[in-house]
């Protein structure tokens, strides 16, 4: 079980067993990747799951309050206006509510590790600015250097501006140039040189090094976490 649908715990088969099977192998699976810091995409899709479900439940209850409230009959009798909503008693609502209430504190379980693996890779990334920084640094070159290696991967980044109705955020995107090898001639400074003659779109480009004190998957932990780090820095 790699995947889960966004409506995994409505949709089929309505069988809290089933359900609850059908989420401890999506957890497993989970399990597996974080321990090999493979965090993406799995964290990514730890927190849709986690806000959809709790969506889900947000509004199954303010709908449930906007029903028509109808007189009990007990209280009609005793002569008092007592209210009870006049939605039906549905056990497929029910077994819905069940299943979410096992599943949120299992996504928060995981969320919490996968919290932890990002927080530790982020904290064995080091920021630093190769030459002199211009003020203008939306776009630039970034330099991966992982140790040991001595092997330094250039990208070149922007930053991206995203508007919509419900929110305007910004992202980055890294894409791959070339690698080059540390050496006393193939310096920082000196690959810099090299890009601003190869690729000529800026006379002075935003350059920064992150330097990474472990390895780890680059594609499934270490980039992620990099670009974020690095759009929080710039910002």
């Amino acid at each position: 079980m790699q995947k889960l649908s966004t409506d995994w715990f409505m949709e089929g088969t309505l069988d809290f067993e089933y359900k609850k099977y059908i989420l401890l192998a999506y957890m497993q699976h989970v399990s597996k990747e974080f321990s090999e810091i493979r965090l993406y995409p799995s964290f990514a899709e730890l927190i849709h799951h986690y806000k959809n479900l709790e969506s889900f439940q947000e509004q199954s209850q303010n709908l449930i309050k906007k029903f028509p409230t109808a007189l009990s009959m007990d209280d009609l009798q005793k002569m008092k206006l007592s209210y009870s909503p006049t939605v039906p008693s549905d056990e497929r609502m029910k077994e819905i509510e069940d299943i979410i209430a096992y599943a949120l504190p299992e996504f928060r379980k995981q969320l919490k590790e996968g919290k932890e693996i990002f927080e530790y890779i982020d904290d064995q990334i080091q920021i630093e600015p190769i030459g002199v920084t211009p003020l203008y640094h939306k776009e630039g070159y970034i330099f991966l250097r992982v140790e040991p290696r001595k092997s330094i991967k250039v990208f070149e980044y922007k930053v991206i501006f995203f508007e919509n109705t419900d929110a305007n955020f910004y992202g980055i995107s890294f894409e791959y140039l070339d690698t080059f090898r540390l050496s006393l001639v193939n310096t920082y400074e000196g690959i810099k040189r090299k890009l601003i003659h190869s690729y000529n779109k800026l006379p002075n480009p935003a350059t920064w090094l992150l330097h990474v004190i472990n390895p780890f998957p680059e594609e499934a932990a270490l980039l992620p976490v990099a670009k974020r780090k690095m759009l929080a820095y710039l910002k």
